[in-house]
Order: structure tokens, then sequence, then C-alpha cells
């Protein structure tokens, strides 16, 4: 349910901003984000070196915080460029066809990011197996992500391998988190082996407790 409630939220949003905002923007956006991504993997890990240094951030959390900081930063920047380009070209483009045509990509644009950031919730342990179970839109929703990149690495090479590398990056994140799950748990939930251990009296107090 929660998963059709956030998709309900980001159709009406992507009918704002592409009523509002128009084509040229849209377009911008769909680059950004590609971009966007791209430097993330290629610059996560050198920043995750300088933010380890700078401020005090959890190890398991330190790959996502830079993924997550370069990528803000990326999109940031180039959105600039596209308000300027927007003020110009604003005048050669029929009202009516700008915005309609904003609309349109701002769906896809915000498909690709919800199917994408669905998949990797899915990979760390975010949302469970039940909340996809009970979502009515999201065996709409999934394909998008995988297939956009897909898409665009037939075109670009560059990004051919892109989606099997965030698949890599944030499996990364999973392991830590599934580890310090594990470590954290308590003693009286561990399934301990007593006769596979040398001192099976202080086992059997473990085991009992």
């Amino acid at each position: 349910m929660i998963i059709d409630v956030i998709f309900l939220i980001l159709m009406i949003l992507a009918l704002i901003h592409g009523y509002r905002r128009g084509f040229i923007v849209a377009v911008f956006s769909f680059v950004a984000i590609i971009i966007g991504l791209a430097a993330a993997l290629k610059l996560s890990a050198v920043v995750a070196r300088h933010i380890g240094t700078a401020v005090k951030v959890s190890d398991r959390w330190l790959p996502v915080v830079s993924f997550l900081v370069v990528f803000i930063i990326v999109i940031f920047l180039i959105r600039l460029g596209a308000k300027a380009i927007q003020r110009i070209t604003e005048a050669a483009m029929l009202g009516w066809f700008n915005r309609l045509a904003g609309i349109l990509l701002y769906i896809a644009i915000y498909l690709t990011i919800f199917s994408i950031l669905l998949f990797y919730a899915g990979q760390i342990k975010i949302i469970s197996p039940e909340t996809v179970e009970a979502s009515k839109t999201y065996s709409f929703i999934q394909p998008w992500g995988p297939k956009a990149i897909d898409g665009l690495g037939v075109v670009i090479p560059f990004f051919k391998n892109m989606f099997t590398e965030l698949e890599d990056f944030f499996s990364g994140v999973s392991q830590k988190l599934s580890f310090t799950i594990s470590f954290l748990r308590p003693a009286s939930q561990l399934v301990v082996d007593c006769n596979i251990l040398p001192q099976k009296s202080h086992c059997q107090y473990i085991c009992m407790s």
C-alpha cells in the first residue's frame, strides 16, 4: 500500500513539475540523473575517503552518503544550466506543447527513479517482501529502472554495465548491514551447537539462557 501511495504522489508531482517547468528542463533533468549516476559510481569511493576523514560517519552508511552527495551535486549544477537555456528557448516553443512534453517526460523520469530506488531498497532490506506483495503497482513500476539503464547502454556504451555496477555497489552495503545486525543480535537469539564447543559447561549455560 505504501508503494502505491508514493507512486500516486510522484505522478502528481510529475504533472505539476512538467506543467510548470516544461520540456527543456525535463530533458536536462533526465540527462542530469544519468550523468549523476555515472559520476556517483566513479567518484563515490574518492568522496567517501574525504567524508570519512572530515565528518564522523558510520562505515556502513559511508558508501550511501558519498553516493548521494555526488549525485545531488551533479544534478544541481546541470539544473542551473537547464534553467538558463529554458529562458532562451521559451519564446521559440509553443507553450502547450512545451508543457505537455514536459509532463510526459517527467512521468518517465520519476518512474525510472522510483523503480531504481525500489530495487535497491529491496536489496538492502529497507522494504519487506510483504510490502511488495501488498502493492498493486509494483509489477508495473519495477521494470522501468533496469529497462531505462539497459536501453541507454545500447546507445552509449559507457552506461552498458551501469545497472550491474550499481547492483554490486549496493550489495556491499547490504552485506555490511546484515553483518552488523547479526553482530548486535542478543545472545538469547543465537543458535549454538553445544556438541562442537570444547567448554560444554559454559555452552550449556548459553543454550539454556
